[in-house]
């Protein structure tokens, strides 16, 4: 049994909801805030999970946001963690048994992500293929080689197949009740720890194997040097800091000035011992060596991952990862 308790009710069928631990409120409360304040009549809720129970601070009492109390099983307490992925992150796999009587539709998003556009309202109505429970974004290690073998398919003795990057999740919550995704995780962690190298997301990924709708890399640009200057190029709806190196923890030169001050701005008004903590950006010649590196590296990518764009007509329609 998975329950959670909140003091607001559900007002509608579909919801954006967000998991953290309290070292990634401020994140999640700038993204939340980021949805929120554009959408004021939006047809979905905005839900904030957290085991500890977090509260906004009383700056952002007024965004119409859920903040609910959601329990990890004991059986997760021992699965695989790292520096960079606590427990907090298998909370998304619970989500939808927990929110089931209330909710049809959940997207789910990490904390690290940046608006920048599309509407939600609309993603959140996609149609999925067949019986697929969850559309998500390839994983950047596969845009540009589409058959490249993951870690996790190779431990299992498994021919290369799509893989995709948890951070962003479009789920069907009446097909993963049906295809007991709950269970199944919880078997999967207890038997198999060795195989979860990406934690939840390895999890995901096993138990979904060829069973999941692709999203448009626009819903999950996982922003990395690699792709940085790209992201301009193809101009995203979600950028993901997915990798180690964060627009409010990196100032270097890396992130282009927009976003580290976006946040810096943000944590002023409601988080301000943090963005006291972060320097000015600094100038692009201050990482030159890495800008040359990463052009190089882009200009070599650019054909191979515009072809892999150009496969989505329709940022609001899925396909097929397998074609």
């Amino acid at each position: 049994m998975i329950t959670y308790s909140s003091a607001r009710p559900a007002t509608h069928r579909k919801a954006v909801v967000l998991c953290c631990d309290a070292g990634f409120l401020p994140q999640a409360a700038f993204l939340l805030s980021q949805i929120a304040m554009p959408n004021p009549d939006a047809d979905f809720d905005l839900c904030l999970c957290s085991e500890d129970g977090l509260t906004l601070p009383e700056t952002l009492l007024h965004l119409p946001v859920r903040q609910c109390q959601l329990m990890i099983p004991d059986a997760v307490k021992d699965a695989p963690q790292s520096y960079r992925v606590n427990l907090s992150s298998y909370l998304r796999l619970f989500l939808p048994t927990a929110f089931a009587a209330e909710y049809d539709r959940l997207l789910y998003l990490d904390a690290d992500i940046m608006l920048r556009g599309g509407d939600l309202s609309r993603l959140l109505d996609i149609p999925l293929l067949a019986d697929h429970p969850v559309a998500g974004a390839r994983t950047a290690h596969q845009r540009t080689q589409p058959r490249k073998q993951m870690r996790e398919f190779k431990a299992l003795g498994l021919p290369p197949a799509p893989y995709f990057n948890a951070g962003v999740l479009l789920i069907d919550v009446p097909r993963w009740e049906a295809a007991h995704m709950r269970d199944r995780a919880l078997e999967l962690i207890a038997t198999k720890p060795e195989v979860l190298v990406m934690h939840d997301q390895s999890v995901l990924n096993v138990l979904l194997r060829d069973k999941w709708s692709e999203l448009s890399v626009v819903w999950n640009w996982q922003y990395a040097g690699r792709f940085s200057h790209l992201a301009e190029a193809f101009d995203p709806y979600l950028l993901h800091f997915a990798g180690r190196y964060k627009p409010w923890n990196t100032f270097d030169g890396q992130f282009p000035p927009q976003y580290p001050d976006a946040y810096r701005a943000f944590f002023a008004d409601h988080f301000p011992d943090l963005a006291a903590e972060m320097p000015p950006a600094p100038s692009i010649l201050k990482a030159a060596g890495f800008h040359r590196k990463a052009l190089l590296k882009q200009w070599f990518d650019f054909n191979r991952l515009a072809a892999y764009i150009g496969r989505f007509d329709d940022p609001y329609k899925v396909i097929d990862p397998r074609k």
